[in-house]
């Protein structure tokens, strides 16, 4: 029953902030043939949604076991980002995270990016399912074009046409 009440004591004093969002910045790199991916999410977000997949107090910033984040992130980041053409989902390189005042950074990449793509096809599913407020906000930039979209529970996919 104490420990009980001192997690519930902890939730009830931890900040919060008002909206949740996240974002995510996509950019076609023909040069190098390659996706960049760079994500930022708030650390409390995530601290919580760790806590509830795995019953335990885990700590970013500084990180209270650095292994058994970068697993979660990387797994995290897999299962709820898609990027796919030419009808096939592709794979989403996890390369490091670091931490930006109250943000979670995330850095991935996809290679190779052959030049011949005309359409990417975005699923977004960060922190949906835990927090039905959740808006991902995805900001895309290739040579030939530029483009911003709020994704959120209601609308997690998102075709763009180079």
């Amino acid at each position: 029953m104490n420990s009980f009440l001192i997690a519930l004591l902890y939730w009830a004093f931890l900040p919060t902030h008002d909206y949740y969002i996240s974002t995510t910045t996509v950019r076609v790199v023909l040069e190098s043939k390659q996706i960049q991916l760079t994500s930022r999410f708030f650390i409390d977000d995530i601290e919580a949604l760790m806590q509830s997949k795995t019953g335990e107090h885990i700590q970013l910033q500084p990180d209270s076991d650095s292994a058994v984040i970068d697993q979660f992130v990387a797994a995290f980041y897999q299962e709820n980002l898609t990027i796919e053409w030419d009808g096939k989902p592709q794979d989403i390189k996890y390369l490091g995270r670091e931490y930006q005042d109250d943000l979670l950074v995330v850095y991935a990449e996809i290679q190779p990016f052959p030049s011949a793509v005309d359409e990417l096809i975005f699923t977004v599913t960060f922190l949906t399912d835990f927090l039905p407020s959740q808006q991902n906000i995805i900001h895309f930039s290739a040579p030939s074009s530029k483009n911003s979209v709020l994704l959120n529970q209601a609308k997690t996919t998102h075709r763009i046409f180079l």
